[in-house]
């Protein structure tokens, strides 16, 4: 189970214009041209695949649906259906699938990686590879075993480095 909020009903649009023309002296009929106004530009810039920002702090909207401090904002379906323009899948071509990696060639993307950064995480492996949270972390538990790097922290601190050089017995 879990926390969720329980909705108490919907508040239209007269009720938050009379509100904001109480508390700021306003005209309601100022405020709700104004509120007409910035939904036709909202969704029109929306449409065009622009972010909007409706609050100073650069809390901006990515989707239909904005959570904040616990409480969602969702657009209503006249707000979706005045989104001009289309919506279309577009093809990730950034993304990887583990199908493409060998051993050898995970093992050299982990220490070429580990040399430019100094540490891998799971999470980063998980990107660079394609390959599923557990495959990933199985692949990098097996290399610190292996000796090929060596595992530091544990849970959500855990990263991998490269092993300490030994020092070259003979001198």
């Amino acid at each position: 189970m879990y926390a969720d909020i329980v909705y108490s009903g919907t508040i239209p649009a007269e009720r938050l214009i009379r509100g904001v023309a109480k508390r700021t002296g306003f005209k309601e009929g100022v405020i709700e041209g104004i509120l007409i106004e910035l939904k036709e530009d909202v969704l029109q810039y929306l449409g065009e695949g622009y972010r909007v920002e409706l609050v100073a702090n650069k809390n901006d909207i990515r989707s239909e649906s904005v959570a904040f401090n616990g409480v969602n904002f969702r657009a209503s379906k006249s707000m979706r259906v005045g989104i001009r323009g289309d919506l279309e899948r577009r093809k990730c071509v950034d993304f990887n699938t583990s199908r493409k990696w060998d051993r050898n060639n995970l093992e050299k993307l982990v220490l070429q990686y580990i040399g430019e950064h100094g540490f891998i995480t799971r999470a980063t492996y998980t990107q660079l590879t394609g390959r599923l949270k557990n495959t990933a972390l199985d692949d990098l538990k097996s290399f610190a075993a292996e000796g090929i790097i060596k595992r530091e922290g544990r849970g959500n601190q855990m990263h991998f480095i490269a092993p300490p050089r030994k020092e070259p017995d003979g001198e």
